[in-house]
């Protein structure tokens, strides 16, 4: 699903026809946006002659991308990821203009990983292309975000999501208005609460979290960062993240130390209960 990027599209469709793409992209903005989907989408262009996500029915197989993300919440993207990256894209194109390789979740790189996209990025392939994708480039580093060109993907109106759920779900009115008010113009949101069992219990945790008191926030911390449940924290820090954005000036403190708590957590074995507790800094 991807809405309110139709300004990028154009200028992405053209700088494609016109063979002006730059060697690297920095995708960045909030999760859930159309990001990830905007860079297959635009990798589908390359290949296919068509900027929209490939469609299995007209048996399209993206053969010319390749994607590294992280494979669990808390695993940091290394240098053996990018040595396999840089392999793929030094070997020339088929079926596409150029090779696209797409980092989703370029905040789990290590700081090994991004001096060898940087090296890259130096001399890259004239038919290579990079997108990263994150929501704060200042996560990385300063000499590597130089080398690329950033790309602002901010929200989608709230009407237009509402109006796709109906269209799409079929949804009511009543119910997709309120799914829209809750996605805060983030698309991939407003899907995951229409179709997950789960959010509702996440949600719940994520206003406690934030509006508790400390005694409140620890206990969820321990049952977040218990064994059994650590798949959770990654989205539970999402939907932190999520709800905090709802009013982003008056809780950038808790955004600042959140995000830089799963900086911490993606690249260092650490503890992660106390990492989660050190990021309640707002509330001492």
């Amino acid at each position: 699903m991807l809405l309110g990027h139709d300004k990028l599209e154009k200028t992405f469709t053209r700088l494609v026809k016109e063979r002006n793409l730059f060697h690297g992209y920095i995708f960045f903005g909030e999760k859930s946006v159309g990001k990830a989907t905007f860079a297959r989408c635009l990798a589908n262009l390359l290949e296919f002659g068509e900027f929209g996500e490939p469609k299995e029915s007209n048996k399209r197989v993206l053969t010319e991308a390749f994607v590294i993300s992280s494979r669990a919440e808390s695993e940091s993207i290394g240098i053996d990821e990018i040595r396999d990256l840089k392999h793929f894209l030094y070997s020339k194109p088929v079926n596409s203009a150029k090779r696209v390789a797409i980092v989703d979740g370029a905040d789990m790189l290590t700081n090994q990983a991004q001096n060898a996209i940087l090296k890259i990025s130096e001399e890259p392939p004239e038919t290579g292309l990079i997108i990263m994708i994150l929501e704060n480039p200042d996560s990385l580093l300063q000499t590597l975000q130089s080398r690329f060109q950033k790309i602002y993907f901010g929200r989608a109106s709230s009407g237009d999501i509402k109006n796709h759920l109906m269209k799409t779900l079929s949804l009511g009115e009543k119910e997709a208005a309120r799914i829209a008010s809750l996605s805060f113009g983030r698309t991939g949101r407003a899907i995951t609460i229409s179709s997950s069992n789960e959010w509702e219990s996440l949600s719940k945790d994520a206003a406690k979290f934030l509006t508790g008191s400390s005694s409140n926030s620890v206990a969820i911390i321990k049952e977040i960062a218990d064994a059994d449940n650590k798949h959770k924290i990654r989205p539970f820090l999402t939907e932190v993240i999520s709800q905090a954005c709802g009013d982003s000036e008056k809780n950038h403190l808790i955004l600042k130390s959140i995000m830089k708590r799963m900086t911490y957590l993606g690249d260092f074995n650490v503890n992660k209960r106390l990492q989660l507790e050190a990021g309640l800094i707002w509330k001492t």
